[in-house]
């Protein structure tokens, strides 16, 4: 069994895909996020049936009662903040009406004059107009124009279509409770993805995080994603990533890691040890870390 405290729901959704476990409890204090997930796996939420754009304004209207404006349209899906800051957010529309409509002409406005794509799919076309502001711009950091933000909600929104057909959906319990409530059947593996410590944490604004470690360094089987930890936790496995510091998509380096406590730590097997070592070496993503 899998035991997510799921943030995103990005390590949910790679443990369904992998075939690995058999069931699934997937936590959230924040019961909305948890149920579009789900949602999203079945297909109410894909990039073509959600070509709208969701101005600034309309996000502070409705991002407290609606889950999918509040997580996909906020900065870093903290549930509080807009995805995109003012100084950009003109550009960005332009570029949304060019991908999702074909209207072109909204870039010309920003100096862009692109070549209408024969692409067919939505991220495709994405990519292809993409090259072709980085040819027209080559001396500007591209984040500033394309910020990865959209790129991934696009690539995240198609790869959760790919579990509708998968029978392991089925077994996936959800739940919506503070950590210190869930039954954690023995022999589970436990991933948390915790308010990441002195960042901006949204909607998880309060976070005990002194009251999450006390409670961490007590269970077995149990991995967890931040920045760092205190020096009693181990890591396991890290990936130097760009991270956006602000909503105007200035970007800084970080060290994203897999965590674990002691107690799990010392009962890892030698080749297992030797296993984290080498994935650290090759720099896999933490999705497949986790799920190996």
């Amino acid at each position: 069994m899998l035991i997510c405290f799921s943030g995103g729901g990005a390590v949910t959704h790679a443990a369904l895909l992998s075939g690995k476990y058999q069931h699934f409890i997937a936590n959230d204090i924040d019961d909305r996020l948890v149920k579009l997930f789900i949602d999203c796996a079945y297909g109410k939420y894909t990039v073509e049936n959600h070509p709208e754009w969701i101005s600034r304004e309309e996000f502070k209207a409705k991002k407290d009662k609606d889950a999918y404006i509040a997580l996909v349209w906020s900065f870093a899906n903290n549930g509080k903040d807009y995805l995109y800051g003012k100084d950009i957010e003109g550009m960005k529309y332009a570029y949304h009406r060019a991908v999702y409509f074909d209207d072109l002409e909204a870039l010309k406005p920003y100096g862009y004059n692109l070549t209408r794509s024969d692409k067919t799919s939505l991220y495709e076309r994405y990519l292809d107009y993409q090259r072709q502001i980085k040819r027209q711009t080559p001396n500007i950091q591209l984040e500033v124009v394309t910020r990865q933000t959209e790129i991934e909600r696009l690539q995240s929104l198609q790869s959760l279509q790919s579990l509708q057909s998968l029978q392991s959906l089925q077994s996936l319990q959800s739940l919506h409770l503070d950590y210190q409530e869930v039954d954690i059947p023995e022999g589970a593996l436990i991933y948390c993805d915790p308010p990441y410590n002195n960042t901006n944490c949204g909607k998880y604004s309060g976070f005990d995080s002194e009251r999450f470690y006390k409670w961490a360094r007590e269970q077995d089987n149990i991995f967890i994603s931040e920045y760092q930890m205190p020096d009693n936790f181990i890591t396991v496995a890290y990936i130097a990533k760009p991270i956006l510091s602000a909503a105007n998509g200035n970007s800084k380096k970080a060290k994203e890691s897999i965590f674990t406590n002691r107690k799990t730590y010392e009962k890892m097997t030698e080749a297992q040890r030797q296993k984290i070592a080498l994935n650290n070496a090759r720099q896999l993503t933490l999705f497949e870390r986790i799920t190996r």
